[in-house]
C-alpha cells in the first residue's frame, strides 16, 4: 500500500484555454494517456459526507484502488493499492472488493455501490519543481477540461499555479474535484 500527501491546485478550462496549454507546452495527442475512474460510495454517502473519495482507476498497465481524504485546504492524504485484473473485474461486475486495510478500518454498514464512471485523457508535464496535468474528462453526455498542478509545498505551489494562469489570462475558477463534478452531473440528470 502506498500512502502519499497530495498537494494540488486545479482550475477548469474552456476548450480554447485547454488547447492553448496543449500548444504552449508542445503536447501531442499521443502524449495523452487514457484512464477510467469508477467512483464508489455507500447508499448513505459515507465517503461524500466526510469529504473523501474512493475510486478504482484503470490505467493501461495497472489498476489502482485509491481513497482520498482531506487534511487541510489543497492537501489530501491518498492511500493507494494496486490490484489484479481479476480483482478489477470482480469490482466492476459484482462490486466485490479485495481485502484492503484502509477500507476495512471504516467497518462500513451498508455496501459500496458504483456512483459513476469518468473517462479522462491526461498528459503529465514536469513544471517548476512539480507536475502539471492537462485533463479532458468525459462523463455521461458532458465533458470538461482542467489544469491541475501538484507541488510539494502549498505556498510555492499556489504561487506557481496562479502565475501560470495569470500569464495566460485565465481566470481562477472554483473547481470541484472530478468526483464532485460527476455527482453534480448525476444529480442534475435525476432532476
Amino acid at each position: 500500500m502506498q500512502i502519499e500527501k497530495e498537494i494540488e491546485f486545479k482550475n477548469l478550462l474552456t476548450k480554447q484555454e485547454f488547447e492553448l496549454f496543449v500548444s504552449f507546452f508542445q503536447v501531442d495527442q499521443e502524449d495523452f494517456n487514457s484512464q477510467t475512474n469508477y467512483y464508489f460510495d455507500t447508499e448513505d454517502n459515507f465517503f461524500k459526507d466526510k469529504g473523501m473519495g474512493f475510486r478504482l482507476r484503470i490505467l493501461k498497465d495497472k489498476n489502482e484502488l485509491t481513497l482520498k481524504r482531506p487534511l487541510v485546504e489543497h492537501v489530501m492524504e491518498e492511500n493507494t493499492v494496486t490490484i489484479s485484473d481479476q480483482e478489477k473485474d470482480l469490482i466492476i461486475q459484482e462490486t466485490i472488493f479485495p481485502s484492503i486495510p484502509f477500507l476495512e478500518q471504516f467497518n462500513l454498514v451498508s455496501p459500496l455501490k458504483c456512483i459513476g464512471t469518468l473517462q479522462t485523457n491526461r498528459v503529465q508535464i514536469p513544471y517548476e519543481t512539480g507536475n502539471l496535468f492537462l485533463d479532458h474528462s468525459i462523463y455521461g453526455q458532458t465533458e470538461d477540461f482542467e489544469v491541475e498542478y501538484e507541488s510539494s509545498d502549498v505556498k510555492y505551489g499556489e504561487k506557481v499555479f496562479r502565475d501560470l494562469l495569470d500569464s495566460h489570462s485565465i481566470p481562477i475558477r472554483h473547481t470541484d474535484k472530478k468526483i464532485a463534478r460527476l455527482v453534480k452531473y448525476n444529480a442534475m440528470l435525476k432532476g
